[in-house]
């Protein structure tokens, strides 16, 4: 322990260095800093945080003061750290494994960072025990997120987030029949570290007890129109932007209306929608993309549940691209 909070310090100090310069916060400054806040909150010391004046800080859709929520009752770091750095803007996201009181959870975080201070953070905090399990065991995450993807082969900002927001607007009211080759055929996704895709055994995805959705492709998933459930995503926010390896971090909210009760599958069957849906429901969702070839490759799930039609912490944050 006493290691680890030796390095974040040591990473603040980089933050500090780098802030002397604007626009300078690289990739290691800014998962340097990522760090830092992982342990101010272990140390529970707002103080080793180089805030700026104007800061602004919200965890699960709410408006909180630095040092609230989960930053008050986290008790330990797990080994899971999942990062994503976008130089160009100051925005560093990061999804990792805590423990609160002991109990296991995980933790989503987004932080700007501009001329050597901290502007916004952004937090998630998921009390799921199982997805804190899963995300251990895998240690960190898979090596095709890490990959520098060479610069011939990239995507622009503006492709890469119109490449990844043809998947949200093909969730909504899902029938099948779009253009879902925006999928990689060897793309994957996992939800709260459980693989939800290309799974060989017979398992039930989500809370319906359908086991032939996990065992297909993404595009056969999309294909099957199983997800039509899903009435509204918006507030749909581009928060990181990883150029170099063409990764992306985003936060959208997902409405259930609860009108949908059956869906016409593609197989020819007809899903019936899970009880759990059958009210209305909204889902924070914050979700990473890895890009291959121009397609989506791999998916990285975390969700919360809040109120249906519950509003974003804010819509104007600063060098974020945003989609209603």
């Amino acid at each position: 322990m006493r290691t680890a909070l030796l390095a974040a310090s040591l990473a603040l100090g980089l933050l500090g260095a780098a802030g002397a310069r604007a626009q300078e916060c690289d990739r290691a400054c800014l998962e340097g800093a990522a760090d830092g806040y992982l342990a101010a909150m272990l140390a529970k010391d707002v103080s080793r945080l180089p805030l700026a004046r104007d800061v602004r800080f919200a965890e699960n859709g709410a408006r909180l003061t630095v040092g609230q929520g989960s930053f008050a009752t986290i008790d330990g770091l797990g080994a899971y750290r999942h990062y994503f750095a976008d130089p160009r803007t100051g925005n560093v996201g990061l999804i990792t494994t805590v423990t609160e009181h002991g109990a296991q959870a995980m933790l989503d975080l987004r932080m700007r960072v501009k001329d050597g201070k901290i502007h916004e953070i952004e937090t998630m905090f998921i009390r799921d025990p199982g997805g804190h399990v899963r995300y251990e065991a895998m240690g960190a995450p898979e090596a095709t997120w890490l990959e520098v993807v060479p610069e011939s082969e990239r995507l622009s900002r503006d492709e890469m987030v119109a490449t990844v927001n043809k998947y949200f607007t093909a969730m909504v009211g899902n029938d099948g029949r779009a253009d879902y080759r925006f999928f990689h055929p060897q793309c994957d996704r996992l939800e709260h570290a459980l693989k939800t895709t290309n799974v060989t055994s017979k398992e039930a995805y989500g809370h319906s007890t359908d086991t032939d959705f996990s065992s297909m492709d993404c595009r056969s998933q999309f294909g099957m129109g199983f997800l039509g459930f899903v009435t509204q995503i918006r507030d749909r926010r581009f928060l990181v932007i990883d150029e170099e390896r063409q990764t992306l971090l985003a936060m959208v909210y997902l409405d259930h209306d609860g009108t949908v009760r059956e869906l016409p599958l593609s197989t020819g069957s007809t899903f019936v929608v899970p009880p759990y849906f059958s009210v209305p429901r909204g889902l924070q969702v914050i979700e990473g993309f890895k890009l291959k070839d121009g397609m989506i490759y791999r998916i990285e799930m975390t969700l919360i549940e809040t109120p249906y039609g519950n509003p974003p912490q804010w819509a104007d944050a600063a060098d974020v691209t945003v989609i209603e």
